[in-house]
């Protein structure tokens, strides 16, 4: 009777190492979609930044033309021009900076996923490989 409990550990023991492995590999796909979406989500980002620097030019071309200063003429307005120009860049490239830091983040999680799948693969073998010489010896793990 040993022998059969022995058998069956070692059947269950593979496909409980199967089913691990199938869902480290779910949760790597997860990571990878996530990791697509941070790079979405950060391009979306930057192009709002941009969209935002372009009204704020427009809106202070707007503003000195109707006080009846010439655009690129007065230094004050080039000053103010530079100034959102220099703000905006230093905005968009937080933006990349988070958007590639998470983008870095998923995809060392989903390769992490993926090693844990192989890991669980590799338990579960070394578990029946142990399984199988017990059944040969004899030696019964369950008394």
């Amino acid at each position: 009777m040993g022998v059969e409990l022995q058998v069956a550990s070692l059947v269950l023991g593979l496909a409980g190492a199967n089913q691990a492995k199938k869902a480290y590999e779910l949760e790597a796909q997860s990571y990878q979609e996530q990791k697509d979406l941070s790079e979405i989500q950060s391009g979306q980002q930057e192009r709002d930044r941009l969209r935002m620097l372009r009204m704020q030019l427009a809106s202070l071309g707007t503003s000195m033309s109707s006080q009846g200063v010439a655009l690129g003429t007065s230094a004050s307005t080039l000053a103010l021009e530079k100034d959102e120009i220099n703000i905006a860049n230093r905005d968009i490239d937080a933006i990349k900076l988070m958007g590639m830091s998470n983008q870095r983040r998923f995809s060392l999680s989903a390769r992490g996923s993926k090693m844990a799948a192989k890991g669980a693969i590799i338990a579960g073998f070394s578990k029946a490989t142990s399984s199988i010489y017990d059944i040969k010896t004899g030696v019964s793990e369950v008394g």
